[in-house]
């Protein structure tokens, strides 16, 4: 909780929403349809959907995730959405209201609405969080072209990992995907692909055990079939998953199921009167854009009537 005070005034709003990916920017073009005043806070703009090389499943548009999340936040701003790019420090209760905390601003809202995304999983290795931007990457449609003619790796066995690895053949001379299994848990399609293509060499049975290098990565030390090894190689993507960014939910009392996703009704109301969430970090059977903009929509609708109950 934030413990420090703050001279500013704060300033007021109907809702706050936190993140600004696709559950984030529906539910402000929404909130602001039903007339509620909105700020939306976030680090950046369009969050994990970003990183998507290509969106092929998302109803009248075809291309790079970046793209569309552009046309999400344009078409935010032209309903007049308010974003403040800042980064959050804490929720707290404020009455019957809540305070959103951040490292520049205190924020009132009559509700929040939750559309913090995931994050990525770290591998948790020694010499990782040194080489993290210095060869250590977990978005190849950002910074494959970075790799051209030299030696990667991609530490995974998912569609993630496959589409990096197939992403990143166009460009490095060499891919390693690295999967401790021993066989892919990627859809069939890009599995088939992977094994056709000859820049890619398959490593089964491989557990990453330690980044080295000076100031960039130069190997990746792994065991495989319980020998040691060393990999020598020009970057890492790490493509092994992501947890739900719900550190502040918790902090909150927001209900968490086991994997640590918040848990909503079919409202996406959470636990917390006037406490929504929406997106990628609640609880769901599918993780997609499509979804996450439909429950950033309903979460926008229920804020509304819970504000003018």
């Amino acid at each position: 909780m934030l413990k420090e005070k703050r001279n500013e005034k704060e300033k007021a709003y109907d809702v706050a929403i936190l993140g600004a990916g696709p559950a984030g920017l529906t539910a402000a073009i929404y909130s602001l349809r039903y007339g509620l005043k909105t700020i939306v806070i976030s680090k950046d703009i369009g969050g994990v959907a970003n990183y998507a090389d290509v969106i092929e499943n998302y109803p009248g548009f075809e291309g790079k995730g970046i793209e569309l999340m552009q046309k999400f936040a344009e078409q935010a701003k032209k309903q007049g959405a308010e974003i403040m790019f800042d980064e959050l420090v804490s929720i707290e209760r404020a009455g019957k209201n809540f305070a959103v905390n951040t490292k520049n601003k205190r924020i009132g809202a009559k509700a929040v609405i939750i559309s913090l995304g995931t994050q990525h999983k770290r591998l948790g290795i020694p010499g990782e969080a040194k080489f993290i931007g210095r060869g250590i990457s977990f978005c190849s449609a950002c910074d494959a072209p970075l790799y051209k003619n030299k030696v990667v790796a991609v530490i995974g066995g998912g569609n993630a990992a496959a589409t990096s690895a197939l992403i990143l053949s166009v460009h490095a001379s060499k891919v390693f995907l690295i999967h401790k299994g021993d066989e892919l848990k990627a859809e069939k399609a890009r599995a088939e692909r992977i094994k056709k293509n000859k820049k890619i060499e398959v490593l089964y049975g491989t557990i990453p055990k330690e980044v080295r290098g000076n100031d960039f990565v130069e190997a990746l030390a792994v065991e495989q079939a319980g020998k040691a090894r060393d990999i020598k190689l020009d970057g890492i993507f790490v493509e092994i998953g992501s947890v739900p960014a719900t550190t502040f939910a918790k902090e909150l009392g927001v209900d968490l199921d086991d994997k640590g996703y918040i848990i909503t009704d079919e409202n996406m109301y959470t636990n917390i009167k006037g406490i929504l969430a929406a997106g990628d970090m609640v609880k769901s059977r599918l993780k997609q854009v499509i979804v996450s903009a439909s429950q950033g929509a309903t979460a926008a609708k229920s804020a509304y009537d819970y504000i003018n109950q």
